[in-house]
């Protein structure tokens, strides 16, 4: 907290996450320096050489998978974007917890145990004694049979990641709230009374649904005129506490109960979904500079996406057109009066051109737009007859503009869009709350793989599935270079490249565990939980070290190889399992949790269960056989006590 104080990190949930992940991997350390300092404390050696022997003969391992651990959160810090915005926070902290641990298991921890452990009486444990045993037999049994080990775990692990490919992908889980959103949209032409007409038959009847709490309803307002608008309305709608169903399932039964309305209600599941940072839906963006072209490209576009299975709504930018009058000149007849087009616009301009002023005129509390006019405006049959003088055979003529140029009626974009120098249209396509953004991006992305565009014309996908890519690029990075680090670390404590390769194995061991819990909970592959499988490329190496350290250390007394693996189980399973319990209980409740806003955490803890999970009684079984199999140097025998 103290750090958290300097570093001006405050308490949000993001920040509560990290200690709730650094709580459950807070006491590890000291677990495993307890139990080792306890081990020699049965063996005779007296409490106060028992501490000190017992936490230097673990202080490496301890040190190195705890750094290990901070390793995988300096790519988050060092990062850019939306995903250091959001995570920083969650590094630090866990950081911070860490590294106080580390500090208390090598200080704090031995001096009490000297002074606590002086009497220790071996109590027997039947049920944990009987694990013990099975697990030596189960080991003895897969060192002797290692294929019929390595290869369900390797099928396993392309299983989860064939399965990957079908899993939906978001940007941040859909999170309930008490708090929903609607507004009403009454047909063109429609006025205000029968709007709040509406409005309370809309009230009266939603009132009648359980979970509902109360319902307000304010004017919309045009942005245009920064008045309140006629047709529509808006709705604040206050959800019960201890409601009944999710807000999903609520906008449904709203949509439900006013869908034969003589109107359109657009209903919003929650006014906190933190998909929202990602932009709405899917977004084609069509680059190019004719405008027509542009058009009849969206206009394909939005035919082509239609049918997909998902896309609730579509909307082009062409919905609203303004109306325009399109003048195209005859150049080679301008010529022929020497004329240019130029002249010709200037004419035409003269003509339309009007003194107008604007203001608004408040009565009471509404606002009425008065405009003032000096002329009338042009017809389109005015601007036919109206004529330029032109020089023809030297003589001055006056010539018809129709003559000279085309005039038809046409319909224009309420706005022209420009992205570097150039035009851009967009089509919008909102989705189903009952799909996923991904899996439906990838069905709009493979049907615009197929599509044709002129050349000096582009298409690109925006909107949530760029910000779903950007994202997922940017975590994927952080992971390969937490990988990077976290082997470094390990070369760096076993003086060795081959030892930290056989740990290394329990990361894809880890991710299997994770993928398969998303899986099994129904869950998306979100930002935050790949968050999850970045802790856990630091988390799941730890009881790794601890495992290969020791078998080191024993092979250096002289023990053969075999019984240095079988020994190492039997004296490493407890503080293992019990540093895996630790934090799979530490974040349990972030997995179970109900209250607002516990979605934002939700996947994370998922992953890491089940990767934690997984990794840990796979490591018990796996790494001593990568061990045998890879590990065929002979070790300098060393008395331990020098």
């Amino acid at each position: 907290m103290v750090l958290m104080y300097f570093s001006n990190i405050t308490l949000n949930i993001i920040s509560l996450s990290g200690l709730s992940l650094g709580v459950g991997m807070l006491v590890d350390n000291s677990i495993v320096v307890i139990e080792n300092i306890s081990k020699m404390r049965e063996k005779g050696m007296s409490a106060a050489k028992a501490s000190v022997y017992g936490a230097r003969q673990v202080s490496g391992a301890i040190f190195a998978s705890t750094l290990t651990t901070i390793c995988v959160f300096l790519p988050i810090v060092f990062a850019d974007g939306m995903t250091k915005q959001i995570f920083t926070d969650m590094g630090l902290t866990i950081a911070y917890s860490l590294l106080s641990s580390l500090i208390v298991s090598l200080t704090v921890v031995p001096a009490m145990s000297s002074k606590l452990l002086e009497k220790v009486e071996k109590k027997p444990s039947i049920l944990f004694d009987r694990l013990i045993n099975i697990y030596e037999k189960a080991l003895r049994w897969a060192l002797k049979h290692k294929v019929f080990v390595i290869l369900p775990v390797v099928a396993l692990l392309i299983f989860s990641v064939y399965k990957v490919g079908s899993m939906g992908t978001s940007f941040m889980p859909s999170m309930d709230s008490t708090e929903m959103s609607a507004t009403l949209e009454m047909p063109i032409g429609s006025s205000k009374k029968d709007t709040i007409k509406m409005s309370d038959k809309i009230i009266n009847n939603l009132m009648k649904i359980d979970d509902i709490e109360t319902i307000g309803a304010t004017d919309s307002t045009n942005s245009m005129l920064g008045k309140a608008s006629d047709t529509t309305m808006s709705f604040f709608i206050k959800l019960k506490e201890d409601k009944k169903h999710s807000n999903t399932e609520i906008a449904k039964i709203i949509e439900d109960r006013t869908k034969d309305f003589d109107c359109e209600l657009k209903v919003s599941a929650s006014n906190m979904d933190m998909g929202a940072l990602a932009g709405s839906g899917i977004q084609v963006i069509i680059k190019g500079e004719d405008l027509d072209e542009l058009k009849s490209i969206a206009i394909d576009i939005s035919k082509e996406i239609k049918p997909i299975k998902g896309i609730k709504e579509i909307t082009t930018g062409l919905e609203n057109p303004s109306p325009e009058t399109r003048i195209i000149v005859d150049k080679n007849k301008a010529m022929e009066y020497g004329l240019t087009t130029a002249q010709i616009y200037q004419t035409i301009a003269n003509e339309i051109k009007t003194d107008t002023s604007s203001t608004i005129l408040t009565i009471g509390r509404n606002d009425y737009p008065v405009i003032v006019s000096s002329g009338d405006s042009l017809t389109k049959n005015e601007l036919k007859n109206l004529t330029i003088t032109g020089t023809k055979d030297n003589e001055k003529v006056e010539v018809k503009i129709s003559s000279i140029v085309s005039i038809s009626d046409d319909e224009s974009l309420s706005s022209i869009s420009r992205e570097n120098q150039s035009r851009y249209m967009t089509v919008t396509a909102t989705i189903d709350s009952d799909y996923n953004v991904g899996l439906v991006g990838k069905d709009v992305k493979a049907k615009l793989d197929n599509y044709k565009v002129k050349d000096g014309y582009s298409i690109e996908i925006g909107g949530e599935m760029e910000t779903i890519s950007d994202a997922m690029g940017d975590l994927v990075l952080m992971i390969t270079l937490a990988v990077v680090f976290v082997y470094l670390v390990m070369v760096a404590q076993f003086q060795s490249l081959l030892s930290p390769f056989i740990v290394m194995f329990t990361i894809p061991l880890a991710f299997t565990g994770g993928l398969l819990a998303l899986l099994i909970t129904g869950n998306d592959l979100s930002v935050v939980s790949m968050l999850g499988f970045l802790v856990l490329s630091g988390v799941v190496v730890n009881n790794g070290i601890v495992f290969v350290d020791y078998v080191n250390q024993l092979r250096a007394t002289g023990m053969s190889k075999k019984e240095a693996i079988i020994e190492t189980g039997r004296s490493r399973i407890r503080p293992i399992l019990m540093t895996a319990l630790t934090t799979i209980l530490a974040m349990s409740t972030m997995a179970l949790s109900t209250g607002m806003g516990a979605e934002m955490t939700q996947g994370l803890a998922i992953v890491s269960i089940g990767g934690l999970a997984y990794s840990t009684i796979l490591t018990l079984v796996v790494i001593p056989i990568l061990y045998d199999l890879m590990q065929r140097n002979e070790f300098k025998i060393i008395d331990i006590e020098d």
